[in-house]
């Protein structure tokens, strides 16, 4: 089986041939290249020319964020917009003006709308170029009072979005056999979710949610229109796997916000999407306690970046147990365990050990390393899991 079958098929429950190890090396690869602390070997060498000395897939599950047609789309992540090539749907905006000041590391965005402006502060620091990080940080948040959410509702319903699967096809073809490029929907799971993570201030966000519900909620709907189209543009796409939503935490979405606000669209993603023949993947990555049940009743087909214990609380045993034969898993093992300052040669063994004693017959799952293979990772780490995989067999 060629990497992007096995992928697939594990994802689908099905037998393979062995177990996939895709770890994500795209950040431990711009890091070290950046910093010229390549092994030697590979001083020269291209990420896909390391995967195949290493034997691994290509992660195409999270998108490189600055790659983009125009430098200053970049600012847009300050909006959650990202004009990735994994997303095969291009967003424009109608009336809305937006302007990019830069400033060394600093970039300042405005938006302007006939009703006002709204303004952001991202930042892209050396010490994220050397850790390979290619998310902006927003360092000042769009919403800073409650007028400000009317502009936001404003400006959602200003956004064109236009099926144009140019680029993520072109991405598919690059990567072909050696990894599954999964589309990019979105990185928030709902109107409120994306409020909530890309737009206003954690605090600020739950004192307006309770104070002024109604314009928080009215913002919301103003909003849903966008992620419908980007969506539907997933659904007619070639992709045979869609990411929509990131980063959950039992102390950021609590089951009751979850409940209420994030799991129905997670089912109605995964209604659309399941319509169309596609998989529902949702990045997972943070503390999922009492959070998981919501992934299995919202039909979520994988979840994906599972970190499990003792970065989080919950083991991949418990995690498995929780999922169920309903939700498959991409990770599975924690990223510090390839450092040797975190982790001892026997805690290393230990951990990969455990993890492959607790999947059962192996169905449901692709090796990762959650969330990413952190800069100072051991290669030989990487390859001793790889060995570690194959000496499991074939999943039947």
């Amino acid at each position: 089986m060629t990497h992007r079958e096995r992928i697939l098929a594990a994802l689908r429950r099905q037998p393979v041939d062995r177990l996939p190890w895709v770890p994500r090396l795209d950040l431990w690869y711009k890091a070290n290249r950046y910093c010229g602390t390549l092994p030697r070997e590979w001083a020269d060498a291209s990420l896909m020319d390391i995967l195949g000395d290493l034997g691994v897939g290509f992660h195409a599950v999270i998108p490189d964020f600055l790659d983009v047609e125009d430098p200053d789309q970049m600012a847009d992540a300050a909006l959650g917009l990202h004009h990735v090539p994994n997303c095969p749907a291009r967003v424009r905006f109608r009336k809305v003006a937006r302007t990019v000041e830069r400033d060394g590391d600093t970039i300042l965005v405005r938006y302007r709308l006939p009703q006002g402006e709204l303004t952001a502060r991202l930042l892209h620091t050396e010490e994220m170029r050397r850790s390979g990080v290619t998310l902006l940080h927003v360092q000042e948040r769009m919403v800073k009072c409650l007028e400000d959410y009317a502009l936001v509702g404003a400006l959602f319903e200003d956004l064109e979005v236009e099926y144009a699967p140019g680029r993520y096809e072109a991405l598919c073809d690059r990567v072909g056999d050696d990894g599954l490029v999964v589309a990019w929907a979105g990185i928030a799971s709902s109107p409120v979710h994306h409020l909530l993570k890309e737009l206003v201030p954690y605090d600020q966000f739950y004192f307006d949610l309770h104070d002024h519900p109604n314009v928080v909620l009215d913002t919301a709907r103003r909003m849903e229109g966008y992620l419908l189209q980007v969506l539907d543009a997933c659904c007619r796409s070639r992709a045979e796997a869609v990411l929509f939503g990131a980063n959950y935490d039992l102390m950021v979405t609590p089951p009751p916000l979850f409940a209420e606000h994030i799991a129905p669209w997670l089912r109605r993603a995964g209604d659309m999407l399941h319509a169309a023949g596609k998989l529902l993947i949702t990045h997972t990555d943070g503390e999922n306690e009492q959070l998981n049940r919501f992934y299995v009743e919202s039909g979520v087909d994988v979840a994906d970046s599972v970190c499990p214990a003792p970065m989080t609380r919950l083991t991949l045993a418990e995690y498995r147990d929780q999922l169920g034969d309903r939700t498959a898993i991409w990770g599975g093992l924690c990223s510090v365990c390839v450092l040797p300052e975190s982790m001892s040669d026997a805690q290393f063994e230990a951990h990969v050990s455990g993890a492959l004693e607790s999947i059962g017959d192996g169905r449901g799952i692709v090796f990762g390393l959650a969330d990413t293979t952190p800069p100072a990772a051991s290669v030989d780490r990487i390859r001793r899991i790889g060995d570690m995989m194959a000496s499991f067999g074939p999943v039947a």
